[in-house]
Parts: structure tokens; C-alpha cells; sequence
């Protein structure tokens, strides 16, 4: 990629772990000392274009922090290789950077002295330092006394108007109140759009879409997908997914009186708005003259619902017995977005949950410009 400004090729980082202090010693003289090998990174490869927000996703223990780590420049690969170019500003451990002895002002200066930048540059950018970090009375007490989210309050702070070319964070909005994250949020988009370069690490598959240009999923230390943000974080949420579903199961009491013995989408590919959103489900009844209800609630992601229908909000009554069920939603004011169908059986009073299954996710194709997750018919009157 010739506008490139981070590469990374067959980038590996492998960590030597010894049983005891001593034996690091031995090995500057011996080859046998024993130790365990734990490669973290392998073979990674990528590159990031100027102006582009690229994500990063996986598991916890997938690479994603060292790998953030290695381009940051804080860890050395251990083969392969990854260049930055730019000013580069990172945040990717709460606190790493800081001293706890000195106050949060006198920490914006010893940041500012590490990065190298003149007295006189952070006496300019102190007022807006304080000022977006909120941290009041705070700013002049030391740091070791903030909690995790007064420190990343100031860590953002500083980081994001120290004018980087490019900025990488690591599950910055997922520290602090929701008041801090939407101003965390806004400024990150004010440094995209100013053409700034974004590495951008988190579990929050919905800020990662809706940032991101491009993601990679990492898994066990490999690449596991690489391209456009909206596919890539469809294949990941539909793998944990199947991951909770496969352990839900699992869980599931065989003494239960009713149990979905399947659930999936009859529609072929994507679902469009206005279109008809089709659900089979059937049911295997443990005891056969067990009433029960059945309710399938249409979701985001993030689990939120957006609708929810069911047996007893129906006139269909209360189910008994093994049954083959066909829901057909027409006319889905859904706009595009990914979602999924959550199916639960309750016992007859719809208090008792005896089971639930859900869908993989499917995705409604974009055919509206209007923004949002339902569309709502509208008239507009002008004079």
C-alpha cells in the first residue's frame, strides 16, 4: 500500500518465561536452562492507510494488547517486522506513563517532557488538557489517589491534544461515566475526520463498527479475518454467539419440560427493509401434556431488544406437545444493521424459563438514507 503509514509483516512476538528469577540469569550463559516459550503474535501481516481507523478484535488473550504494544514501540517483535510513521500517541495500559507521586498537572508536564515536546507547546494545550479531562480540584492532587476512570479521563486527555498524526487506543471508552465516553467518542471522530490515522482496540463491536474502517480479528495470536469493519465484526459476533449458544445448551437441564430443538432463519441471504423476515422453530416436549409459552424478540448485538412477540400476547393461546412453528414478520421497518432472533419457552404462567435458542445474525441491506434501527413513517409540513 504505497500511502501506507503502519506495516506489519509476519510480525511474531514470543515471550520466554522462566520457573524462577535465577534461571533468566543462567540462560545468558546456558541454552538448557528450562522455560516455557509463549508465542502471543504470529505471522501477523497488515497495513493501515493514512487517514483510516483500523480496528482491532478478538478474545481476550488474542494478541490485541501486545500487538499494540509492538507498534507503540514498548515491545520489540521477536521476528518479522512493523513500522510507524508520524508523530504517534498511544493509550494502551491504564496508567502506564504516569507518575502516582505527582499530581495530575505535574504529570501532563512530565508526559509532555518524555514526548518532547517544549515547555512552552504543553503550557499551550494545559487549559485544554484540564479543561476536557473534567478532573476539577483533582488535576492538582496526586495520581495515585484517582480512580481507574479519573485516569483515563486524564491519559485521553493528554494523548488526544498533544496533536498526534497517529493516535492508538486500547478499550478507552470502555473505562468512565457514559458523559465522558460520548466526549471521548466525538473527539475521536473530530481526529478521523481531520484525516488523522486510528488504531482502535475493544470488546465494543458496536463503536468498532460504527469507528472503524477496516478491522483485523486476531485469534490465539493469529489472523483469523482482515477487511471491511461491517464484515468482519459480523463473522465475530456470530462466532461468540455460537460459542454462548453451544454453552447455553449445554447448561440446559434435561428435566426441562419443553426445549427448542431448533431455530433458524428461512430467509436466503440478507433481509431487506420491507421486506418479510421468516423463523422456524420447533419445540421437543419432555413431558407431553406440559403447557408452555413462547416468546421471539428481534435483537441488536449488544443484546438490546427492538421487538418482542409471543404466544400470550397473541390470541394463539397456550402449546402443548411438539410443535413446527412459522413466524413471518412482513413489511420489517428494520434499517441496515445487524440483528438476531431470540426464541424462550416459558411454562404457562411466563414465569418459569424452561429454554432458549437463539439465530445466527443476519443483516438488513442498506436501501434507506435514513439512520437509526427502525424506520417510522413520517410527513413533513413546511410554510
Amino acid at each position: 500500500m504505497d500511502n501506507a503509514v503502519i506495516n506489519a509483516g509476519n510480525l511474531t512476538k514470543s515471550y520466554t518465561l522462566y520457573r524462577k528469577p535465577s534461571d533468566r540469569l543462567k540462560s545468558f550463559f546456558s541454552k538448557n536452562v528450562p522455560c516455557d516459550v509463549i508465542t502471543a503474535l504470529k505471522d501477523v501481516s497488515f497495513s493501515v492507510a493514512k487517514g483510516e481507523t483500523f480496528g482491532i478484535i478478538g478474545e481476550n488473550g488474542a494478541g490485541k494488547s501486545t500487538l499494540l504494544k509492538v507498534l507503540s514501540g514498548v515491545a520489540s517483535p521477536t521476528s518479522g517486522h512493523a513500522t510507524v510513521e508520524g508523530r504517534t500517541l498511544s493509550i494502551i495500559e491504564l496508567g502506564v506513563g504516569f507518575l502516582p507521586e505527582f499530581t495530575g498537572r505535574a504529570n501532563i508536564f512530565f508526559y509532555g517532557d518524555v514526548l518532547g515536546f517544549s515547555r512552552d507547546f504543553i503550557r499551550g494545550k494545559l487549559e485544554e488538557i484540564i479543561d476536557f479531562s473534567e478532573l476539577g480540584s483533582f488535576i492538582d492532587r496526586p495520581v495515585k489517589t484517582y480512580s481507574s476512570g479519573m485516569v483515563m479521563r486524564l491519559a485521553f486527555s493528554i494523548v488526544s491534544s498533544f496533536e498526534p498524526e497517529v493516535l492508538i487506543l486500547d478499550e478507552v471508552l470502555a473505562v468512565g461515566d457514559i458523559h465522558f465516553q460520548r466526549k471521548s467518542l466525538n473527539r475521536i471522530l473530530e481526529f478521523k475526520k481531520r484525516g488523522g490515522t486510528i488504531l482502535f482496540c475493544s470488546h465494543d463491536t458496536y463503536h468498532t463498527r460504527m469507528i472503524c474502517d477496516k478491522v483485523l480479528w486476531l485469534k490465539e495470536g493469529r489472523v483469523e479475518m482482515f477487511g471491511e469493519a461491517e464484515k468482519v465484526v459480523l463473522a465475530y459476533e456470530s462466532y461468540q454467539f455460537k460459542k454462548d449458544e453451544q454453552q447455553d445448551t449445554a447448561k440446559t437441564s434435561s428435566a426441562s419440560a419443553v426445549m427448542l430443538e431448533e431455530v433458524r432463519l428461512l430467509n436466503d441471504g440478507d433481509v431487506e427493509t420491507d421486506g418479510t423476515l421468516s423463523l422456524l422453530i420447533k419445540t421437543a416436549a419432555q413431558q407431553k401434556d406440559a403447557p408452555y409459552n413462547i416468546t421471539v424478540s428481534i435483537k441488536l448485538p449488544d443484546g438490546r431488544g427492538v421487538y418482542v412477540t409471543g404466544t400470550h400476547m397473541n390470541t394463539i393461546g397456550l402449546l402443548r406437545g411438539e410443535k413446527t412453528i412459522t413466524i413471518e414478520f412482513p413489511g420489517v421497518k428494520l434499517l441496515s444493521g445487524n440483528y438476531y432472533a431470540h426464541a424462550r419457552v416459558f411454562d404457562d404462567t411466563g414465569l418459569v424459563l424452561y429454554h432458549e435458542r437463539a439465530t445466527p445474525f443476519f443483516h438488513v441491506e442498506k436501501k434507506r438514507p435514513d439512520m437509526g434501527i427502525c424506520y417510522l413513517e413520517n410527513k413533513w409540513k413546511i410554510e
